[in-house]
């Protein structure tokens, strides 16, 4: 079992680091702000161009492993996100890092799906495969805790750019040891037929809207432009739609969303995406800027919640299921993220309370996310067949890149309204995420009850 056990070590590098890599800039972004001059409405996009090229690329990385080879897409996966971390810690402008940022995006759309398919063929055993997905899974999750820390103190003690070079050497370890230990890819007696187009097409979707929204409030001051790019996204749209409609392996089946609650689901995701990715960048910004934390002692005060929320996961979690269901517990994640964010309402109004802020990192970081996030993948999936479940999880997984890529923009949208109009950034931000949270409680809200008319309407 040595053997599988370094295949599964490898697989999980590639997940933690994936994890790390998104929460890891946000404790850099003030000195990144600094350094190239930009607001932090235009620096947003350097989480937004990495979200929205993962998640458009995402299932395509999945179609490709299955077709090209789960090793070879690994590697190659692994091999664009090192060189292109590399070359983002040494951006000479803006404009370099947000293309590295996204090349860091298709690395990982790549390498993700391809590692997910490497541990189901390693370990045959069902229990042995959900245990080792089980690993997989929580790596995720450390990841992203582990980031908030030392991100902050990586940045602090030795600038931004270390938080793209540390990539370098553990991912380049983990690209010599897939080489090594994970077997040679075996060629498919099928022929199997890509959707290359289907993902580019979806992929520029994800970029125009975010930048549509983002630009919304300078649209006087370049319309023409403006409404070209907008005739484009139609077209696009358009294109879309058709091609997946006749194409034999489409990305996205639209005949999944008839099933019950999977648009219910998908709604879901994109709406925690857009309000987690964008309070967390509200969030640094006000630890640092506004309650003088350094980034060290911001990433260390969110860490020790992030943790919180893996045990959240494990020892709650179930409970809440058995005693409530899947939708109400949906509902509860969802009261949570909304608490979370007007207690950090109430810690500008109360002379920038540390408490309150705390009270919101609870709610959000520790309950919120580890309640809500399971509940609509399941919605998501729960009604699919087996054979469609994981073009149902990797269009779960889009929707939440999309929401959290579509989510930053609107947050940079309302910066430039805050600055044009004399209000408050941080407030202005929070009252779209409180919009945006009210309405993840309301359509979770609207599918239980439709729910329950249903089971009334099949026992008369």
């Amino acid at each position: 079992m040595k053997k599988e056990r370094i295949i599964l070590t490898v697989a999980c590098m590639a997940i933690f680091f994936e994890a790390l890599d998104v929460s890891v800039l946000n404790m850099a972004i003030p000195q990144m702000e600094q350094y190239f001059h930009f607001g932090a409405d235009a620096i947003q996009w350097v989480q937004t161009v990495y979200v929205l090229l993962y998640g458009g690329l995402v299932l395509l990385g999945g179609r490709l492993s299955d077709s090209i080879g789960r090793k070879t897409i690994f590697v190659t996966g692994a091999c664009i996100f090192v060189v292109a971390s590399l070359a983002a810690g040494f951006s000479p402008s803006f404009i370099w890092l947000l293309v590295c940022r996204g090349l860091q995006g298709t690395g990982v759309a790549l390498a993700i799906p391809a590692a997910l398919a490497i541990i189901t063929n390693t370990f045959p055993d069902p229990s042995e495969r959900n245990r080792a997905l089980g690993i997989f899974g929580a790596m995720a999750g450390i990841g992203f805790a582990t980031g908030l820390a030392i991100g902050g103190l990586i940045s602090h003690y030795m600038g931004w750019q270390w938080v793209f070079f540390i990539n370098v050497p553990v991912i380049g370890a983990a690209v010599l040891l897939a080489i090594r230990y994970i077997p040679a890819d075996v060629k498919s007696t099928v022929p199997r037929i890509n959707n290359t187009g289907s993902a580019l097409l979806i992929t520029t979707l994800m970029i125009l809207a975010a930048w549509l929204i983002h630009d919304l409030g300078q649209v006087a001051a370049h319309a023409g432009i403006y409404l070209t790019l907008l005739g484009v996204f139609v077209l696009c749209l358009v294109l879309f739609i058709r091609r997946e409609r006749v194409h034999p392996s489409p990305l996205i089946d639209f005949r999944l969303f008839r099933m019950d609650g999977v648009i219910t689901g998908n709604v879901g995701a994109a709406l925690l995406g857009s309000i987690f990715l964008s309070y967390i960048f509200l969030l640094t910004l006000y630890l640092q800027q506004v309650l003088g934390f350094s980034s060290s002692q911001a990433g260390l005060l969110l860490f020790p919640f992030s943790i919180l929320s893996g045990m959240i996961s494990k020892f709650v979690l179930p409970h809440l299921f058995n005693r409530l269901g899947v939708v109400k517990t949906g509902i509860l994640g969802n009261i949570c993220m909304l608490s979370g964010i007007l207690f950090f309402l109430v810690s500008y109004f109360l002379d920038h309370s540390l408490g309150w802020v705390i009270a919101a990192v609870l709610c959000i970081n520790s309950l919120g996310m580890s309640i809500t996030f399971p509940c609509v993948t399941i919605l998501a999936v729960q009604a699919v067949p087996e054979s469609g479940q994981g073009l149902a999880s990797g269009i779960n997984g889009t929707a939440n890149a999309l929401g959290g890529g579509l989510g930053l923009s609107l947050i940079g949208l309302m910066m430039q309204v805050a600055a044009t109009q004399d209000w408050n950034i941080y407030v202005a931000g929070l009252c779209l995420l409180v919009v945006l949270g009210l309405l993840a409680i309301a359509q979770l809200w609207k599918y239980g009850r439709n729910e329950i008319g249903s089971r009334l309407q099949a026992a008369g």
